[in-house]
């Protein structure tokens, strides 16, 4: 008996023991799984705006070949929106019951089978039904990501993580420029829709090793954990935060910044061949050059605002303002290209007022994050995406309405700088508007 207690003893300590290095090494274990989480959408954005870069990038032949007018490559541009937002709202509500990994893997999947077809000879109506679905898949992709990313990181985290994922969108666009030119060039428009359906192919295996969501949560204060309690506590909590004047703010911010996405997407290199007149392989690399503006100019904002938060700035300047400011920049940037700049001064303009603009989504984003509870934050993450991203059904056909009325220059030009107007007024109506700390006390009072 005396033995068996001694062993028994032992067997304890040696548990305690176990047991109190255990958490040490759990959590090193998830340091470092979460930066590898990170990179995996990393290149999951990167596909994704690769996805939507490839459709410019050979718009030129693919209407040569197809024999499409202006408007009906317009028309093709925005088909791809036709569902994304349908499908961002409808994925969205069903986020936050879901698992994340197999529902990232599906979206990805969708990709592939929707490039797939285009990969050989196909009709206009294909063409147009290939983007449809390819939108419907890809609609839901950057909010679920950043939400994935979100439940690795506390939210005084989330500034380098949010900035990494978003640059992904960046990178794709900077791979797909000369990459998916070349291989145009080299073989056939065809082909680089074969290259991205075996991309994307890839990445759902590689998602399906090694993908994941953790346990970071935002401590929700006791007026939301009551509300939660109510039966009418979703609804409320919904149409209380998408009335709220930060969320408004960011939607109005986001909305113009995807219009310039779309818009850069369908038109921009065709503007640099037939507008600025310069070569195929030169006009890639230019986009490619001025989309890569965006990860420095990015980060940069990123960092700034970080370091803003550490000192204690509140969210209302180190993101609200910051991310309202860019926008003005970015507005009159586009409207100085009616002035007639040379060409590379055009694009440099452009460049600037792209990366700009684009940093709606790396801000808006952690801005919604901030004032929303957990238990709805994905799902809000992806309505308030859906309702933004309806800008990009207007803007390539609005675009090439004004390329059949005005010419290529002038009606180029003419389409950025009214987008340029729409970011001053934007990004005006943030400084007064963006205040998540005012946000989430409204919200509180309202949830109590």
């Amino acid at each position: 008996m005396p033995t068996f207690l001694s062993s028994t003893k032992r067997c304890t300590a040696l548990a305690a023991d176990t047991a109190s290095a255990y958490p040490t090494q759990a959590r090193e274990t998830a340091q470092g799984r979460r930066w590898v989480i990170v990179a995996s959408l990393f290149l999951f954005m990167l596909i994704n705006f690769a996805d939507k870069a490839v459709l410019g990038l050979v718009a030129i032949p693919l209407m040569h070949d197809m024999q499409l007018t202006h408007s009906q490559f317009g028309l093709v541009g925005s088909a791809f929106f036709l569902l994304f937002s349908i499908s961002g709202i409808a994925v969205g509500l069903i986020a936050d019951r879901v698992n994340m990994k197999w529902l990232l893997a599906a979206l990805a999947l969708i990709w592939a089978v929707a490039q797939l077809p285009l990969a050989w000879p196909t009709s206009f109506a294909v063409l147009l039904l290939c983007r449809v679905l390819l939108g419907a898949g890809e609609g839901p992709a950057s909010p679920l990501a950043l939400h994935v990313v979100y439940t690795w990181f506390d939210d005084h985290e989330r500034n380098l993580p949010t900035a990494i994922v978003q640059q992904g969108a960046t990178a794709g666009v900077i791979i797909a420029g000369p990459l998916l030119t070349y291989i145009s060039q080299r073989w056939h428009w065809h082909a680089t829709f074969l290259t991205l359906g075996a991309v994307g192919i890839v990445w759902t295996v590689l998602w399906l090793c090694l993908g994941k969501t953790g346990n970071r949560q935002h401590n929700p204060s006791p007026a939301f954990v009551a509300a939660a309690a109510g039966p009418r506590a979703a609804s409320l909590r919904f149409r209380r935060m998408l009335s709220d004047r930060t969320v408004i703010g960011v939607m109005l911010q986001c909305f113009v910044g995807y219009a310039v996405i779309a818009i850069g997407f369908t038109w921009v290199p065709a503007y640099f061949r037939l507008g600025l007149g310069f070569g195929a392989t030169q006009a890639g690399w230019l986009f490619a050059l001025q989309v890569a503006a965006q990860i420095p100019l990015g980060i940069a904002l990123a960092m700034a605002s970080h370091r803003m938060l550490k000192r204690g700035v509140p969210s209302k300047v180190a993101r609200g303002k910051l991310i309202s400011a860019a926008c003005v920049v970015s507005g009159l940037a586009y409207c100085s290209l009616l002035l007639g700049a040379p060409p590379f001064l055009k694009v440099a303009l452009m460049g600037l007022a792209s990366a700009l603009a684009i940093q709606t989504f790396t801000f808006g984003p952690m801005l919604v994050a901030e004032v929303a509870p957990a238990a709805r934050r994905g799902a809000l993450l992806a309505i308030t995406n859906s309702i933004v991203t309806t800008a990009g059904l207007i803007g390539p056909v609005a675009m090439g309405k004004l390329l059949g009325a005005a010419g290529d220059v002038r009606g180029y030009e003419i389409g950025f700088a009214v987008t340029g107007t729409l970011l001053l007024i934007v990004g005006t109506a943030g400084f007064a508007l963006i205040d998540p700390q005012r946000s989430k006390r409204r919200m509180e009072g309202a949830a109590g």
